[in-house]
């Protein structure tokens, strides 16, 4: 079976022959300039070229030819985020995890969202929520651990990260939370210790560094 006009451009795209792949999705909005996909696909393409405005432009044009479809929001969402507007990203992600629940990478960039603007509880509530749909993603139980350790709650935080330690010994970011912990209870030797091993894999991290040495002479 011969390709649609939108799987040729889409197959230009991915060969990363940008021009032309753009030129194609001209094409097929000049022939229907309602054409969701396309404007999706160009937005995509506007955004990965750093023509932010642009692309949202396409984006959210895609998304006033139909409302429906979570991966429209999930892009919008990812536009936005890359151009700083967070509370529209985050709106965005949102409205994507409504039409379609099962979007396990929605709530986790939600979560990741969270995490960054400082809002621990609901980044928690966010990776917890894309456990449920991708249980086996160690990302997700990571950052529902360091999130949990910021909210203050360290029992539920301790049980994420050593589960993910004994998933992949090779993530510092793992060992982090776990000294966190306990130097939160004290125990500094312990907290050394695994500060030790995030420094072991990530010994240019000035924080982990600071806490090494930190815990070194407490």
């Amino acid at each position: 079976m011969a390709e649609s006009p939108i799987e040729q451009a889409l197959s230009i795209h991915q060969s990363g022959d940008l021009d032309a792949a753009e030129q194609a999705y001209l094409d097929i909005l000049m022939d229907d300039s309602r054409n969701a996909e396309a404007l999706k696909l160009i937005g995509l393409l506007a955004c990965q070229r750093g023509k932010l405005e642009d692309g949202l432009n396409y984006l959210e044009a895609a998304i006033e030819v139909d409302d429906s479809v979570a991966e429209y929001h999930f892009a919008l969402a990812h536009g936005y985020l890359a151009s700083g507007k967070i509370d529209e990203g985050i709106a965005s992600l949102a409205r994507a995890g409504e039409i379609d629940p099962s979007r396990a990478d929605v709530y986790g960039t939600l979560g990741d969202t969270y995490q960054k603007v400082l809002n621990f509880p609901e980044a928690l509530r966010m990776y917890q929520h894309a456990m449920t749909v991708d249980a086996a993603n160690i990302n997700y139980r990571i950052g529902a651990g360091l999130s949990a350790i910021f909210s203050g709650q360290h029992d539920i935080a301790a049980e994420y990260l050593e589960q993910a330690a004994v998933e992949r010994d090779d993530v510092p970011q793992v060992y982090y939370g776990l000294a966190l912990i306990k130097a939160e209870a004290g125990d500094n030797k312990s907290a050394h210790d695994l500060m030790s091993k995030a420094v072991a894999l990530d010994a240019a991290n000035p924080e982990y560094l600071r806490l090494l040495s930190e815990y070194a002479s407490a």
